[in-house]
């Protein structure tokens, strides 16, 4: 992926490669300080790059996020983030973890998303 950046504070980076029309998140270890209502915050922020981009792939580098969700946080993004993800379009939602990491087990989509979802060890497989 040759991807723009498009965005950058102090938690992410929002990258998009224009070539495999592939929008991305590549978390920082700040994260670990991050709280609740920034990470929904983030997340809000993300999902307006996804609209405008009108991207059918996501890549999320989850390798130095370290922020600790709340129970609820995932019902309230299939609500309010995932629901604008269908809408913008999307496909395809991959996770990329450290290549040594186990990886999680997960559904291929959660209830309301339209999109599978996927984790992967190695960014190639991530993108194929």
């Amino acid at each position: 992926m040759q991807p723009e950046q498009l965005h950058e504070d102090d938690f992410l980076r929002i990258l998009w490669d224009e070539k495999t029309r592939i929008i991305g998140i590549d978390w920082k270890e700040s994260t670990s300080a991050m709280s609740g209502e920034e990470f929904k915050a983030e997340l809000t922020l993300f999902a307006d790059y996804v609209e405008r981009k009108k991207a059918p792939g996501i890549l999320v580098d989850v390798n130095k996020f370290h922020h600790k969700m709340a129970p609820d946080v995932n019902q309230w993004r299939v609500k309010n983030i995932s629901s604008r993800y269908n809408a913008a379009g999307v496909k395809r939602f991959a996770f990329l973890f450290p290549k040594e990491s186990p990886l999680p087990p997960m559904p291929e989509s959660s209830e309301g998303e339209a999109f599978l979802t996927r984790t992967f060890n190695g960014p190639q497989e991530a993108l194929a």
